[in-house]
């Protein structure tokens, strides 16, 4: 079977000082350091008090590569270095073709490729099977519209639930309202005082192939100089976020064809209905597909003038 290479880079950053590789898998490329390292500023200085015990995002490394980055609270001692809050950074690169086709999920993606936090000199390749993820079932869907605020996801995709599903408590507005604004063109940022781990996958799930295949999002981060176009932030305030859609306007946004499609095939339990969902086009495609029909109309017409 054919397989995809995972190149491998693991660096530290204590509190606010210059990123430090600590170790990486031989065909890490030197160029792609250096943009770990960028990535790494830019993913944002660590607000006082904030803890990120895990936090995933996925964003293009040049034109030809895509790379899945997990964030961490270092766990030995006091989840510092000499007394600093320190961050560990795992990047997984693969081929952004193998991405687009295939995966689309950096959580599901992610879930996938082991974790190595403790590593020095040299990291292994990582190798995965060249095929696509798992189908999405209206089960699993249907689960993740239960979710609960705050609560996480278990791995096998269903809500941790320690309480009753209320209007009050209920995610489901905010996520159904997001999935809309995303599809629309629009970018979100939500607001958690420490890092959530479950919104953004959950909002990844619900979002049609063609979307979110495009889209770089960030169940967490510090800050948003990278200009994810889905993210979890301690605070969302300043031009960074000039445009992005909030939790609260996400869950009042009015109701689109997408969303309402949803959740009359998840509730009517029409898998078929799902699949079609998740396979539609998206507004870039539309939109090309439309540029295309008519430059392809207004040539025959020319040539029909030419040869008459």
């Amino acid at each position: 079977m054919e397989e995809i290479v995972v190149e491998q880079g693991l660096f530290e950053r204590v509190d606010r000082q210059a990123p430090r590789l600590l170790a990486r898998s031989p065909s890490f490329q030197e160029e792609w350091q250096l943009d770990a390292e960028s990535m790494i500023l830019s993913f944002g200085d660590r607000p006082p008090g904030v803890r990120c015990p895990l936090a995933v995002f996925a964003y293009p490394l040049g034109n030809e590569h895509v790379t899945i980055a997990r964030v961490a609270d270092r766990l030995d001692g006091e989840n510092s270095a000499n007394g600093k809050p320190t961050s560990l950074f795992l990047f997984q690169v693969l081929p952004r073709d193998a991405y687009t086709h295939l995966f689309g999920d950096p959580f599901a993606l992610a879930a996938r490729l082991p974790q190595t936090w403790a590593a020095a000199g040299e990291l292994p390749v990582c190798r995965l099977p060249a095929e696509p993820l798992p189908p999405r079932t209206v089960e699993e869907v249907r689960q993740v519209l239960r979710r609960i605020k705050g609560k996480p996801l278990s791995e096998d995709r269903e809500p941790v639930e320690a309480e009753a599903l209320t209007i009050d408590n209920a995610e489901s507005p905010a996520l159904l309202g997001g999935v809309q604004v995303l599809v629309d063109g629009g970018r979100l940022a939500f607001e958690r005082p420490s890092a959530e781990t479950g919104l953004i996958p959950a909002l990844w799930l619900l979002l049609p192939y063609s979307t979110r295949n495009q889209l770089w999002p960030a169940s967490f981060a510090f800050g948003n100089a990278l200009g994810f176009d889905a993210l979890v932030v301690p605070r969302a305030i300043g031009s960074e976020y000039n445009g992005y859609t909030s939790e609260e306007q996400a869950a009042v946004y009015p109701e689109g064809r997408y969303e309402l499609n949803l959740q009359i095939a998840v509730e009517s339990g029409d898998q078929r209905q799902l699949d079609a969902l998740f396979e539609r086009r998206s507004w870039l495609e539309t939109w090309r597909l439309a540029l295309t029909l008519l430059v392809g109309f207004t040539v025959l017409a020319i040539l029909s003038r030419v040869l008459l």
